[in-house]
């Protein structure tokens, strides 16, 4: 039998039904966040080596980047994540340029694209 205030007998001072539960307050605590990006861009580069050869059909060259710098070419070029809060205006987005900044490059990787030339 249901009592007057419509819940199931003994319902009423449960505190393990849902409409019981009350939610804990907020509380702050740091985290660490590792997030793994990736972009294709293109930069441009002048460390290459030009390789002249010859073949049935002619002189031909064929361009080395074996010991090419990729990496610098990229930070040189492209703002990177970590650098993004330096290109926030503070005054229009505080929490942007908060969140935007104080990453930690872990590690940093730059390869070529084999189907760019």
């Amino acid at each position: 039998m249901n009592s007057m205030d419509n819940y199931p007998p003994g319902a009423a001072n449960d505190p393990r039904a849902p409409y019981n539960q009350k939610e804990n307050p907020e509380v702050e605590v740091e985290v660490t966040v590792s997030i793994t990006l990736s972009k294709t861009v293109k930069v441009l580069v002048t460390d290459y080596e030009l390789i002249e050869d010859v073949d049935e059909d002619g002189a031909y060259v064929v361009k080395d980047f074996t010991d090419t710098n990729f990496l610098a070419a990229v930070e040189e070029q492209v703002i990177l994540p970590q650098d993004a809060s330096l290109y926030v205006d503070v005054g229009s987005n505080i929490k942007a340029a908060n969140d935007l900044s104080g990453w930690h490059v872990d590690e940093i990787e730059c390869i070529r694209e084999q189907n760019y030339e």
